[in-house]
């Protein structure tokens, strides 16, 4: 068994690999800091189990504790992965998880000096690798600036994260007052209308798996009929979400609401709860015929009512820049990203994502580039 590596020594900070699946669950288990609902340890070690059980992923968590005083400064749970004849390291994610962070611990650097030291040490540490990509981190862990933003090779994702912050639902509903408070007022009278229908917190497992399969037939459905591929019909995906609702959803961590008709789950949404944060990670609806009510949106707001109720004051729509989110009024707040070559085989990756950060900063700059780019085309088309 490859047991935790010793320390590198002579910098400010040791460095512990741990690469052994079942000594990197133990680390997580063991875990307190979290930086969002992703970074909880049932999300992590559920993620370990099954999404990252595939013959070209290896865990690879990173414990780094200040070598002065001893004490924790973060916990990385990153993975090797080999992608196109080079092996990457990054963050233990596949497309699943929303937002990407390290696990923060009170020794955890505080100014750019001391982070460019971390990082130093960390790339001598790393087992042999092309490149080192994180991927989708917020630019703010419990307040505090992200760490890695004080890295000069750290740039603006081309994702947002989109944010809802109110106090009450009387708050949200007047908010929603100059947009569409009376659009959902109607809405919910014509679902009513249908009789024998409700907003339902689900708190039964078996009743919560049900849901489940339906919403992934629901949203199956819609993807594959605008021809899209359907990602989360994966086998190891579907586990995923499974095993989370079977550890989770009793303690209130994973949250399942619908909209009922009669025996008819309308619309269901499927979320994380994190302290008074609630984040969405599945919608679906019946489709076409129940259009008329708008039942996507409805469950959507029901379950912020609900979830007011309950304490949550943040609800967050993770990425994806729809329109509704822009009509619940959410506020974007960009996420960060950081790619660096570890090899000659790992130049040419970072060198795309330094481009395409230096691109995101410059927008006049990135438009002009399109145009000439779309007059090259026209010109040899």
């Amino acid at each position: 068994m490859n047991r935790a590596q010793p320390a590198i020594a002579r910098c400010a900070y040791a460095i512990e690999l741990v690469r052994d699946l079942d000594d990197a669950l133990r680390l997580l288990e063991s875990a307190t800091q979290r930086a969002s609902p992703f970074q909880d340890q049932l999300w992590l070690t559920t993620w370990f189990r099954t999404v990252g059980q595939h013959h070209d992923v290896r865990p690879l968590l990173i414990r780094i504790r200040d070598r002065g005083c001893g004490r924790l400064a973060m916990i990385l749970p990153l993975i090797e992965l080999e992608e196109g004849g080079r092996k990457v390291i990054e963050f233990a994610d596949l497309g699943v998880t929303d937002y990407n962070a390290p696990l923060l611990g009170p020794a955890s650097p505080r100014g750019a000096t001391a982070m460019r030291q971390l990082w130093s040490s960390l790339k001598r540490a790393l087992p042999p690798a092309d490149a080192i990509r994180l991927a989708k981190m917020p630019s703010r862990i419990d307040g505090e600036p992200n760490p890695f933003t004080q890295l000069a090779a750290c740039h603006r994702s081309s994702l947002n994260a989109n944010v809802l912050t109110i106090a009450a639902h009387d708050g949200f509903r007047r908010e929603l007052k100059r947009l569409r408070c009376k659009e959902l007022d109607r809405w919910w009278r014509v679902f009513r209308r249908l009789g024998g229908t409700e907003f339902r917190h689900v708190t039964d497992l078996d009743q919560a798996l049900e849901c489940l399969c339906l919403m992934e037939k629901q949203q199956g459905e819609r993807i594959k009929g605008l021809g899209l591929p359907y990602a989360l019909s994966r086998p190891k995906v579907g586990a995923f979400y499974r095993d989370l609702i079977i550890e989770g959803l009793a303690s209130g961590y994973v949250v399942m609401t619908v909209l009922l008709a009669g025996e008819t789950v309308v619309a269901a949404l499927l979320g994380l709860r994190g302290g008074s944060t609630f984040a969405t990670l599945r919608i679906s609806n019946a489709g076409q015929s129940w259009k008329r009510s708008s039942p996507g949106q409805l469950v959507i707001a029901r379950t912020i009512e609900h979830m007011c109720a309950q304490g949550c004051t943040s609800f967050d729509f993770t990425i994806g820049d729809y329109e509704f989110k822009r009509r619940l009024g959410c506020k974007r707040t960009a996420l960060i990203e950081l790619t660096e070559a570890l090899s000659w085989r790992g130049v040419l990756l970072a060198s795309k994502a330094a481009v395409k950060g230096h691109l995101r900063r410059h927008p006049k700059l990135a438009g002009g580039l399109r145009q000439l780019l779309r007059r090259e085309k026209a010109r040899r088309g």
